[in-house]
């Protein structure tokens, strides 16, 4: 019988101006050890979404399309998930796992106090949630203090965009392959 280890979830997505938003999904133990991945395939709104969606889009692609599917995919439970990304925090509203975005200390100032939901200033950063958050400050710091003892709080978000730039490296030919095939044609 396997021990349970702790787990902390860091979620984020990237832009890429061809192919739309893709997203990934990383699970660390509290020494900062990979557990699971997922990415998602690019999502790309069409017009109808732009028109509909307004400036809402992109919180609705981030948190509602593709945060949600990548936590549904996940296997193992966590006792956070931590984004980079304010507009992922509409995943509070979607799931039951606790939700914070993380930025450096002092980012953002006004917007976090308007926000009006949690603050943390932990080591050189801080983490925020909106109103609809529940996480308490003080059980949260408890809760990252072995997790920052072993990983810098935005690496694992540079992780995982650039296993998401890796696999679409792998997956997209390379432009001067589909050039060569052109011109072969």
């Amino acid at each position: 019988m396997s021990k349970s280890l702790p787990a902390i979830g860091f979620v984020t997505a990237l832009e890429d101006e061809n192919h739309g938003y893709f997203g990934g999904y990383l699970v660390l133990s509290s020494l900062g050890r990979p557990l699971e991945f997922h990415c998602s395939t690019p999502v790309q709104p069409n017009q109808a979404q732009r028109i509909l969606y307004g400036a809402t889009l992109r919180d609705y692609v981030l948190a509602d399309l593709i945060g949600q599917t990548l936590l549904a995919k996940s296997q193992l439970p966590v006792q956070a998930v931590l984004t980079d990304q304010r507009e992922m925090l509409g995943l509070s509203l979607l799931c039951d796992e606790t939700i914070a975005c993380v930025e450096p200390a002092g980012c953002n100032d006004a917007q976090a106090e308007a926000s009006s939901g949690p603050l943390l200033v932990l080591s050189d950063y801080q983490l925020v949630g909106t109103p609809s958050c529940v996480w308490q400050p003080e059980a949260f710091q408890t809760l990252l203090l072995s997790l920052i003892s072993h990983v810098d709080l935005m690496e694992p978000f540079e992780r995982i965009r650039a296993a998401i730039r890796e696999a679409q490296r792998i997956t997209d030919p390379a432009p001067d392959s589909q050039l060569g095939l052109a011109d072969a044609a």
